[in-house]
């Protein structure tokens, strides 16, 4: 089941199914930080909670925005679970007592907190103990600026926390991730470094909520359906935002620009191919002054890489796929081939 009685989201169910890489997107308070973060506590194993940024890193290592503190209080735990300093960057939960003055005590160590902007600071920092990473928000907002090459950081987190424990003599079961967001940005850069993009689309299209492959070792799963999503469309804030992109992300898990009416497929015999950028084809119509851009490969092109100086060939030589582009005069495949066109050109 993918939601407990309360309604809200089962994530000891979604961790049970043994994917290395878990991820799970839905509305707004669906359960998903709470209920991961109560099972690191009730399963007692070693977990990594992860941020974007160390911004956002520093702000849940204060005391007054502790994210366990909710789950503390509902447990009714004689302990407090504390983020304490254990490296640049980085923190580490320990179970907390306090003295009769008020001083804190430190013990057991539950698990660690770190931030994928300052990843280079895990280096020689061991975490071979951490069974799960919780990387929590994971599909930013507009306003959050973006990582440099965001999902190999995260790759690299993954293999440093890892480690070699799949190897002999080890040959344990590898490190699992789940991974949680609300629905902001369609093809976000994870997602296209995993190459998910395409399949949550096809999800979204064919209504469904999950997605699981054994072989490749990744689950999905859409929050669509939650019942506390439902419930708060009757509360204040979503009676005054209904019918906005806000409400429908929170409440309707509904991507932004999921419905873009720039994304369909076209018939290609009303196009000819100018250039291959990337891993994107470019074709210009043959009648009017338009575009189609997709993955399919036709004829003899000029090729561009996607970065560096091979851009500003692209910039120098097809000016007009970029004004194009900036006047709507564009159709997409599909959302990642979007993404991708658009992250080339810096957009």
């Amino acid at each position: 089941m993918l939601y407990l009685e309360n309604g809200y989201c089962n994530v000891p169910e979604i961790i049970a199914r043994g994917m290395p890489f878990s991820f799970v997107i839905g509305g707004r308070g669906t359960g998903k930080t709470y209920g991961a973060l109560k099972y690191v506590l009730e399963s007692g194993i070693k977990f990594c909670l992860m941020r974007r940024t160390q911004s956002q890193l520093d702000t849940i290592a204060r005391p007054d925005t502790n994210p366990f503190k909710s789950i503390v209080r509902d447990l009714a735990l004689d302990y407090s679970v504390e983020p304490v300093p254990a490296g640049k960057n980085i923190y580490a939960f320990r179970r907390t007592t306090y003295a009769e003055d008020g001083t804190p005590q430190y013990s057991d160590l539950l698990g660690y907190a770190i931030a994928l902007s300052t990843t280079s600071n895990l280096r020689g920092f061991d975490m071979s103990d951490v069974q799960l990473i919780v990387y929590d928000e994971f599909i930013p907002e507009k306003h959050e600026r973006p990582i440099k090459n965001e999902s190999a950081a995260f790759f690299n987190v993954y293999e440093t926390v890892n480690r070699n424990r799949e190897l002999p003599p080890r040959s344990e079961r590898p490190l699992q991730v789940l991974a949680l967001a609300n629905a902001n940005e369609f093809a976000n850069p994870l997602l296209i470094g995993v190459g998910a993009v395409s399949l949550v689309e096809r999800m979204i299209a064919q209504g469904k909520t999950e997605y699981v492959n054994p072989q490749r070792g990744i689950g999905i799963w859409l929050l669509t359906d939650s019942p506390i999503s439902s419930q708060k469309s009757t509360t204040a804030l979503y009676k005054l935002t209904a019918g906005t992109s806000f409400a429908e992300m929170a409440i309707n898990n509904a991507f932004e620009g999921a419905d873009d009416p720039d994304v369909y497929s076209v018939n290609l015999r009303e196009y000819q191919p100018i250039a291959a950028v990337g891993e994107v084809v470019i074709y210009k119509h043959k009648s009017v002054s338009s575009y189609y851009i997709s993955s399919h490969y036709s004829g003899t092109l000029a090729r561009f890489s996607g970065d560096g100086a091979d851009m500003k060939r692209f910039f120098s030589t097809h000016k007009n796929v970029i004004l194009a582009a900036m006047c709507g005069r564009v159709i997409y495949e599909s959302h990642l081939i979007k993404a991708l066109f658009l992250k080339y050109c810096g957009f």
